[in-house]
């Protein structure tokens, strides 16, 4: 079996908002930080500084203190300043004139730090890092695996819609790794380093949604002897997964699409409203539209869901990840099982091929790690694999002869004994002399004892 490797991945960099109505400034600001390794994202005044942070969570906005012309009072910086502060955002401030008593109202209203424009390069630059974690550039093992056209469509996808803030919702059959794409968009996003938090909708009770979703005080409710973080305050600044959206109760779904607009909630027993900044990332493998038109699901929640749709693609529809997926599943069972990792026999790899794959990646997950449980070789035969459907061994037998299939078996036998003539032909249950006929006729290769 060829080797394959899982795709590796770096750290997307740091994101900077710089908020200036002075168009020298941003391009200065965006070549310095730009060359220092931070990702930039400008705005000429508050509008449109809120509409970004909207769709975006930069790791640190600088913030000017002043938008209108021949205006020194800071009261626009300072009334912006405010509107950032509840986001939980590192504001560092901008002004052409020293201001002491401008600097502390600025930070008692909530900013991380002050500079003075014009700025010194080296001291901006380590005021900055103060406030950011470093950037990790160091490559990453990751398990996505998209070596098929149809996932590399889908990566370049991903690779466009992962560092906005919109809100996507995931359509697949089960078992295709919606969960495993929803983290993989989360690490390419600028929210990578906050949290992420995934909950399956169809494995909470009905009673205990809204406290699973928002949280509650001790007392709130009969069962309620603590207080509980909701999903929402969890995923703080980072991702929000929730699975299985389909399932969510008609009656909670307002109350959803309230957070979805506002950011607003409130816990169960609680008198005060939070406000978290959350990105959404929810999948089904269900008809919402069907659900919408019978009464099931609110078509304003829908709309809110899916800024944009991403369709993942069953397993049989992307078959050239199939070895890659076997192999990447054997190495993972290995470790765990503490055994050495095996390959695949040619018939076993043509045996996964050929198989409809109803359950998809995790079906395929569950067939291997079967077979390295049951496996005392370093070669996995059909033997090994126990498929949960007879589809694949009808698909596989009308293509191969019976000269085909006598070759195949031939040569996966001789691989699992290391070519060694006699070994195989005592496994085959012939003679070396007959075996020895058949490699010539197949020109198939092996050397004596």
């Amino acid at each position: 079996m060829a080797a394959y490797a899982a795709i590796t991945t770096t750290m997307t960099p740091h994101t900077i908002l710089v908020v200036d109505d002075d168009d020298d400034i941003r391009f200065a600001l965006s070549l310095l930080l730009e060359q220092a390794g931070y990702r930039v994202v400008e705005a000429d005044g508050p509008s449109q500084c809120m509409q970004l942070l909207c769709r975006l969570t930069p790791a640190l906005v600088l913030l000017d203190m002043n938008f209108t012309r021949d205006t020194t009072s800071g009261k626009e910086g300072l009334a912006l300043l405010e509107q950032i502060t509840p986001l939980d955002i590192p504001v560092m401030l901008m002004t052409a004139w020293a201001n002491i008593e401008l600097a502390v109202t600025g930070l008692q209203t909530g900013a991380k730090d002050f500079i003075e424009k014009p700025w010194r390069k080296e001291k901006l630059l380590s005021q900055i890092a103060n406030h950011i974690k470093p950037i990790t550039t160091q490559p990453t093992q990751s398990d996505w695996i998209a070596y098929s056209s149809a996932m590399q469509s889908l990566n370049t996808l991903i690779t466009q819609l992962a560092p906005t803030d919109a809100n996507l919702l995931i359509l697949g059959e089960n078992g295709t790794g919606k969960s495993q794409l929803a983290k993989r968009i989360h690490q390419l996003s600028a929210r990578s380093e906050a949290p992420f938090v995934s909950l399956n909708m169809g494995a909470v009770a009905e009673s205990l949604f809204e406290s699973e979703l928002f949280g509650h005080h001790k007392g709130a409710f009969t069962d309620a002897k603590q207080d509980r973080t909701g999903a929402f305050s969890r995923a703080k600044n980072g991702t929000l997964f929730m699975d299985e959206i389909g399932t969510l109760p008609f009656h909670l779904q307002p109350k959803l699409l309230q957070v979805l607009e506002t950011g607003e909630f409130t816990p169960l027993g609680a008198n005060n409203s939070e406000q978290v900044n959350v990105r959404l990332i929810a999948a089904t493998n269900q008809d919402l539209a069907s659900a919408i038109t019978n009464g099931q699901f609110r078509q304003d929640l829908y709309y809110r869901l899916n800024t944009f749709v991403i369709t993942l693609p069953a397993l049989r529809e992307r078959k050239d990840d199939i070895l890659p997926l076997a192999a990447h599943f054997i190495n993972q069972f290995a470790g765990k099982y503490n055994k050495s990792p095996c390959t695949l026999s040619l018939s076993v790899e043509e045996l996964l091929c050929n198989h409809s794959w109803p359950g998809n990646i995790r079906e395929l997950s569950h067939v291997i790690e079967r077979a390295m449980l049951i496996c005392t070789q370093s070669v996995i035969e059909l033997a090994h694999i126990m498929l949960d459907s007879q589809t694949s061994k009808s698909q596989l037998i009308p293509q191969l002869t019976l000269e085909e299939l006598e070759k195949q078996r031939i040569t996966d036998v001789l691989q699992q004994h290391n070519q060694q003539i006699t070994a195989a032909a005592k496994s085959l249950g012939i003679s070396r002399n007959a075996l020895y006929r058949r490699m010539e006729k197949y020109q198939l290769e092996g050397f004596d004892e």
